[in-house]
């Protein structure tokens, strides 16, 4: 019971952040995209600030894709449920903005959050793999 209370925690943390930043308006979701661009261009990123915005979607999501696996994995399920969770939730992110007259619909960030989660799940996938293999 403590894992699913835990990972659903996180999840909840996690899916509220990411409507959080849906809702912003633009000044504020400018500021903070370039607060993070900053940081990242530390690291060695090169991109545009609007590039940088739909990036971020890849890093956004591949945490979204680990929370809501481990949250599945706590509950019993398959990793995969929470794949196909993180791709659903990517969906409804994303169309929400067109309901919002200050952010529009991306098929680039959408894809991006696809690519994103599916990240998380080839990690994870990878993890286990290598795991079986020690033991």
């Amino acid at each position: 019971m403590g894992k699913r209370l835990i990972t659903g925690a996180l999840l909840a943390v996690v899916l509220g952040a990411v409507l959080f930043l849906t809702f912003q308006g633009p000044k504020e979701t400018t500021a903070l995209s370039e607060r993070f661009r900053e940081w990242f261009r530390k690291l060695g990123y090169q991109g545009t600030s609007n590039q940088f915005r739909s990036d971020v979607h890849l890093i956004e999501y591949f945490i979204v894709g680990i929370a809501a696996i481990f949250f599945c994995k706590a509950m019993g399920w398959k990793p995969w449920i929470g794949l196909l969770a993180a791709c659903t939730f990517g969906l409804l992110d994303e169309s929400i903005k067109i309901l919002l007259p200050t952010r529009e619909f991306s098929a680039i960030d959408l894809a991006k959050d696809f690519i994103g989660a599916g990240m998380a799940f080839g990690v994870i996938m990878l993890i286990r793999i290598i795991r079986s293999k020690r033991v």
